[in-house]
């Protein structure tokens, strides 16, 4: 069953990430073309869809809504 609100998964609580990125990644990144970009990101979003579950990609989708 979907919930009209967004909850959080328990196992998550608590949880996050961060990373640090250089000034010469920044660089590197800066000399991609706009379709290599976007290749670039397509590629997690493709597997991404590839392992989540239905009630999953509607979580996504509602999130998305905000």
């Amino acid at each position: 069953m979907i919930k009209d609100e967004i909850t959080p998964i328990k196992e998550n609580a608590d949880k996050g990430f961060n990373y640090t990125v250089t000034d010469e990644q920044i660089k590197e990144h800066q000399k991609r073309s706009v379709l290599e970009i976007f290749e670039w990101l397509e590629e997690p979003n493709k597997f991404i869809y590839a392992i989540q579950t239905p009630e999953e990609r509607e979580r996504a989708k509602k999130a998305k809504k905000f």
